[in-house]
């Protein structure tokens, strides 16, 4: 048995405000990124580790708990994640470049020099020799 959401309907006034707090919300961000000098924040990628797929189809439905969707809900935010290592039980974990509106020539930079400093990423076991 499938579980069907329901929504409420839209709210044009709700709607409105959601904009304006999103647009101060970038402009705070954006400001304290260029009074602070930075170029990118940097944020792990989930709190914890990542539910099983069995919790996620079955009661109570675990699915995202943890991840942080600060960019999903800025205009034009720029974002990218790449390998940070290993959990203890040997899941894997990112680390994600966070930037400004159109920031991507910076952030990939950044998220390249990562990469190639720390050399986490594994490709998986049972991933075949290409």
């Amino acid at each position: 048995m499938s579980r069907v959401t329901r929504r409420p309907p839209l709210n044009a006034a709700r709607y409105v405000d959601y904009v304006h707090a999103r647009e101060e919300l970038m402009i705070g961000i954006a400001k304290i990124m260029a009074d602070s000098k930075l170029d990118a924040i940097v944020h792990k990628s989930v709190e914890h580790e990542p539910s099983l797929i069995k919790n996620g189809i079955n009661p109570p439905y675990e699915t995202t708990r943890g991840v942080p969707t600060l960019n999903t809900f800025l205009i034009f935010a720029s974002s990218i994640t790449v390998p940070a290592g290993f959990t203890g039980n040997n899941l894997p974990v990112g680390i994600t470049f966070f930037g400004l509106p159109y920031s991507e020539p910076m952030l990939l930079k950044l998220a390249y020099s990562y990469e190639q400093a720390t050399h986490h990423r594994l490709p998986p076991k049972t991933t075949p020799p290409l």
